[in-house]
């Protein structure tokens, strides 16, 4: 479970999996739980603490010390064995226990050794990677832990996000398991300080990228000019950004949630090649990944599927596959990946699994829209359950709308809507520091003031003009309005950093229906909702 969910989410998951002993991190979580969780589990028999000193009745050492010297008998597990339950993170609904077992996660790690033509170097021994992502989540827990100790790779524990750039210095790992928005940091960050900085300085940055760009599309090979200008526009400029990582990043790993592709050929500018995956709990987690070999990496796809896994992009209608490349319909796979089920709930597993077309193997559903090209690569384009209709009949998928707004560094986070409505509206959380930076606006002036300020309205108007140009007339907002940050503590953001979508929706659903031209309420003059552009 994450630190960060509230107790009534411990409690929940705790009787839920009928959990009879529970390990805690520090005494600060212990003593909540004591309080706030212990006596609604009836369950849980014994608690323990992980930092507690030796003596003290609940601490993990006591137990250990008082365990020394007793034989206890070893039981061999089997592959099918139940390995740990994985709770998904509640976007949709209360979480559910995803049983996976031994089979599953090492089939998933023999997976992708195979990827590439020597299973050894995918991840090395000799790799080190700084570990962020909770391993109570599927994709840290297999991708990193899983990976990297059966590799023989090591990695440092990151002491807090807030300290992630510190702790990049002070291991510099040469792999790195990422979700996309610590990349955009660092992206943002860029654009932010060639936005602020001298002619002169912006052109030699823009030729440092652009040459990072040439070296890529060259394969690596360029020619003597152009190989002594990269070399010196490189530890001018890309070098340095590269130092932001530690400096001895090898190539990264980002999933958790669509990245845009204009991160992704930022970090190739600068030498740092990303290899996107996919997959989810319940497929413990990964369906496809791009690796960093010669074809196998396509920009725009979440890449191959990986070893023993087949994909199958089924009609949501019909439940028939599709056979023609690049059709979109719901991603399905079956494979050693998939769960055992969802624990004590079988109408939900019901719900995912239904017989595969060889007639034999449990297929997933996994509720994502997306296509199968004929190179073997799967694109991911939405939700299903996420997808709306317009009332003009119109279907929408709001995340690749809500992917191109959230390009520009003045806009934090989105959120676009419009389900039976004659148009699209967003929800935006403003990053103040960049525009404060970008207008050159003091601390002296408040976010009320700015929020109402025409020239922010009118760059918000221009961002969303300039990185919408490429999507269809009806998908664009027509309205926006100004919000507060959506965060875990608000319970907007699920612990891997996904934003729950309804929970925004129905929080702003008063500032929402102003933007229809719906009657006002009361209690929403802090927001500003305009027409956009």
């Amino acid at each position: 479970m994450y630190e960060t969910q509230l107790p009534k989410d411990w409690t929940y998951i705790l009787n839920d999996s009928q959990c009879s002993a529970l390990f805690c991190s520090t005494e600060d979580i212990w003593t909540r739980v004591v309080k706030e969780v212990l006596p609604n589990t009836p369950s849980v028999a014994n608690t323990f603490c992980f930092d507690s000193p030796s003596g003290e009745p609940h601490s993990l050492a006591t137990a250990i010390d008082h365990a020394e010297g007793k034989s206890t008998p070893v039981i061999t597990p089997t592959p099918e064995d139940l390995a740990g339950l994985i709770y998904t993170s509640g976007t949709t609904g209360k979480p559910k226990g995803v049983e996976l077992t031994h089979d599953n996660f090492v089939s998933n790690v023999c997976a992708v050794r195979s990827m590439a033509e020597d299973p050894k170097d995918f991840i090395r021994m000799s790799d080190r990677s700084l570990a962020f992502l909770p391993w109570a989540h599927s994709y840290g827990q297999t991708c990193e832990l899983w990976c990297a100790v059966s590799h023989g790779g090591s990695m440092g524990i990151c002491r807090g996000v807030p300290l992630i750039l510190e702790d990049l210095d002070m291991i510099k790992p040469t792999v790195l398991f990422a979700v996309p928005t610590l990349y955009k940091k660092v992206y943002d960050g860029v654009q932010n300080l060639i936005g602020s900085s001298s002619p002169t300085k912006q052109k030699l940055m823009r030729a440092a990228l652009d040459m990072g760009r040439k070296k890529k599309e060259a394969g690596g090979n360029l020619g003597l000019i152009d190989g002594l200008k990269h070399k010196v526009l490189d530890s001018l400029v890309t070098s340095k950004i590269r130092g932001r990582f530690g400096g001895n990043l090898r190539h990264g790993f980002v999933a958790g949630a669509a990245c845009p592709k204009e991160i992704i050929d930022f970090m190739d500018d600068i030498g740092i090649p990303i290899c996107e995956g996919y997959g989810l709990t319940e497929t413990s987690p990964i369906i496809a990944i791009n690796v960093p070999y010669e074809g196998g990496r396509k920009l725009g796809c979440v890449g191959k599927p990986v070893d023993g896994v087949e994909v199958v992009i089924m009609n949501p209608e019909t439940q028939q596959p599709i056979t023609e490349f690049g059709v979109e319909g719901e991603i399905c796979c079956y494979g050693r990946n998939v769960m055992k089920g969802y624990y004590d709930n079988p109408e939900a597993t019901a719900e995912v699994i239904s017989v595969a077309p060889d007639g034999k193997s449990r297929l997933f559903h996994t509720g994502d829209i997306g296509t199968l090209d004929e190179d073997g690569f799967v694109a991911v384009t939405g939700r299903l359950k996420e997808q709306y209709k317009l009332e003009n009949g119109k279907y929408v998928v709001p995340t690749p709308i809500e992917e191109s707004i959230s390009m520009s560094r003045f806009i934090a986070q989105v959120v676009v809507c419009g389900a039976n409505r004659p148009h699209n509206v967003a929800v935006i959380v403003p990053d103040w520091v960049a525009i404060r930076a970008e207008m050159k606006i003091g601390d002296d002036v408040d976010e009320e003031t700015l929020v109402n300020d025409k020239e922010v309205r009118g760059l918000i108007d221009e961002e969303i003009r300039v990185n919408t140009y490429n999507l269809k007339k009806y998908e664009v907002p027509k309205s926006w309005a100004f919000v507060a940050p959506f965060t875990a503590a608000n319970n907007m953001l699920t612990p891997k950093m996904s934003i729950r979508r309804k929970i925004v929706i129905k929080t702003y659903e008063d500032i929402i229906s102003q933007m229809y031209g719906d009657k006002p309420q009361d209690g929403d003059d802090n927001v500003y909702d305009h027409q956009a552009a």
